[in-house]
């Protein structure tokens, strides 16, 4: 037998064709192997047995991978002269390859037969102990690569000292990349025959009749519930005119129609659609069904599948679990929704403590330094900063609390006569103070409005989130508008007034302004452009209005800017 696939010199042809001849009968009996193995085990044996037999290798062994921990083991699958490698076999079995230690690990990571010769100085030879060395000069690895990496290494050992031989290198790069193909179509077959399985059993088990029905309209198959749903045995349902088993007389001609149809043209007029029509049982009683109909080209011969269910008493449950399934899917997404609103109120309400408190930390620690006090300006400054801070974390925890306060007992207005103009430009000075005077306000009031009945400290406090909140989605130095004006008389009582909070800032989305009074809800662009609050001005002062039997309603214009209009009633009736 030959070892390698050294060329000759003078009998160079000779030994071409022995080569040639070498290598056509180890890739023939190896695919032969692989054609008529039952499995990759049984192939990978077989394989390794041919291989020593043709290329005069006394052993071959298998390694496969360990799935716990992906290292390569011992199969315990040995070709050959076993009984002459004793110490082989005996460190074989202990040994565990990692990706890219020692020759089998580099054989997995590069997919590639590894040779390694001379072992008793190679480093790569880990079979390390010095009977080991001596029973083998020589060792190739070879990967078996499928598709999902590295299934498996074949390792041949001779006693002599070989030289990397590169066609030889070249013919088992192939025959392990058939085997690692053998094992790709073994698992597709698998796949496929599990999946046939699953089917078949989906098929019989199914509580809908299906029924496949050949190219001339005839019953190739009927499965459990067809059985019961028509009360016709399979055996005598099988071969049977379709139209005829299971179609009243008075529609059978458009059935034949629709079928035709497929069978001339290639298309249905009603692919994957459920139609409502009437079937008929064995015992000439009519009954309501969905059927759905889809053909099929197979093997060039159309086969029409059918799927049947008696509609009868289902129809009212399949309502009720439609909308039992609607509304948990609803309650699913407003937990989700509350989740969301839930994490991002911490994270809003945390940054919203923590910015103001640093502010002020920081400002009073160089204010009350003894050692180095700051002058007197710059202490009036941090001071005003101080304060500042406080009166925003003030109104923070004002907010938080009059959500809390509001969410258990209804909100209470103490009404009583509220000049609007003055309202307004007390409005204006508190916002301009928490602004620090970036956005002029424009103040318009209508010569009609006067008075409005209601209470004073909640307007001022719904006016204040409504230019704040003009003031955080506008540029700085844009004009915020304020307007007052009567609304139609809606009863004896006169009319009411609207109050428009109007900013020239980057509006809102449309599919945003549902939501955009809801509780801690907060615009894309507020985290797009890190603009402070916890979303809960706008709620607030939406429950001042209602409070009061008005409403509050926006109107935003993307780039152009929002209005937020405060209506009040003149009615002073308190609220339901």
């Amino acid at each position: 037998m030959v070892k390698g696939l050294r060329k000759g010199g003078s009998g160079g042809g000779v030994a071409d064709s022995a080569r040639d001849n070498m290598l056509v009968t180890l890739l023939d009996r190896v695919t032969e192997v692989i054609d008529s193995s039952g499995d990759v085990r049984q192939a990978a044996r077989a394989t390794l047995r041919v291989v020593c037999e043709v290329l005069g290798w006394p052993v071959g062994h298998l390694y496969v991978p360990d799935k716990a921990t992906g290292e390569f083991v011992s199969a315990g699958v040995w070709e050959g002269a076993v009984e002459q490698f004793p110490a082989l076999r005996r460190a074989s079995a202990r040994l565990r390859f990692a990706p890219g230690v020692g020759g089998v690990g580099r054989a997995v990571r590069s997919g590639e037969p590894v040779w390694l010769h001379d072992l008793r100085h190679h480093p790569d030879f880990v079979q390390a102990g010095e009977d080991e060395r001596g029973e083998a000069g020589t060792v190739l690895e070879v990967p078996l690569v499928s598709s999902t990496g590295v299934a498996g290494v074949l390792e041949f050992f001779t006693r002599e000292v070989i030289p990397p031989d590169e066609v030889l290198l070249r013919v088992m790069d192939t025959l392990g990349r058939n085997l690692g193909q053998m094992l790709d179509r073994r698992r597709t077959q698998q796949h496929l025959d599990r999946a046939r399985h699953r089917l078949d059993q989906l098929v019989e088990t199914s509580a809908d009749a299906l029924v496949s029905v050949d190219a001339d309209g005839r019953i190739i198959s009927w499965n459990t519930a067809a059985e019961q749903m028509f009360g016709i045995p399979r055996h005598h349902a099988l071969g049977r005119s379709v139209h005829e088993t299971i179609s009243p007389e008075h529609q059978r001609a458009t059935d034949i129609a629709r079928r035709e149809q497929v069978l001339a043209s290639g298309t249905s007029d009603v692919p994957g659609q459920w139609l409502e029509q009437t079937a008929v049982r064995a015992d000439g009683t009519e009954f309501p069904i969905e059927l759905m109909v889809w053909p099929a080209l197979e093997n060039d011969a159309w086969t029409f599948h059918l799927a049947i269910h008696d509609i009868t008493d289902r129809r009212r449950a399949e309502r009720a679990l439609r909308e039992a399934y609607r509304q948990q899917q609803a309650t699913v997404a407003r937990l989700e929704e509350l989740d969301r609103a839930k994490d991002e109120f911490i994270a809003n309400v945390s940054h919203e403590l923590r910015t103001p408190l640093t502010s002020i930390l920081g400002n009073l620690e160089v204010v009350l330094d003894p050692d180095d006090p700051p002058p007197p300006q710059q202490r009036d400054r941090m001071l005003r900063a101080i304060d500042h801070n406080a009166q925003r974390l003030r109104r923070l925890v004002e907010d938080l609390l009059s959500v809390h306060t509001t969410a258990e007992r209804p909100l209470i207005p103490q009404r009583a006569p509220v000049p609007v103009t003055g309202l307004l430009n007390e409005a204006a000075e508190q916002a301009a103070a928490s602004t620090a005077g970036d956005h002029p306000i424009d103040i318009r009031v209508d010569p009609d409005v006067t008075t409005v009945d209601a209470d004073r400290a909640l307007l001022l406090r719904a006016l204040g989130a409504l230019i704040s909140n003009a003031a955080k989605f506008s540029p700085r130095h844009t004009t915020i508008t304020l307007h007052a004006g009567s609304t139609p008389a809606t009863g004896p009582a006169g009319p009411g007034v609207a109050i428009a909070v109007t900013d020239r800032g980057i509006g809102i989305l449309a599919e945003e302004l549902p939501h955009l009074f809801d509780r801690f809800s907060r615009a894309r662009t507020t985290t797009d452009q890190a603009v402070q609050g916890i979303g809960l001005g706008l709620t607030i002062a939406r429950t001042i209005a209602e409070a009061h039997n008005g409403a509050l309603t926006a109107i935003s214009t993307p780039g152009k800017g929002t209005t937020f209009i405060l209506t009040l009633p003149a009615e002073t009736a308190p609220p339901s």
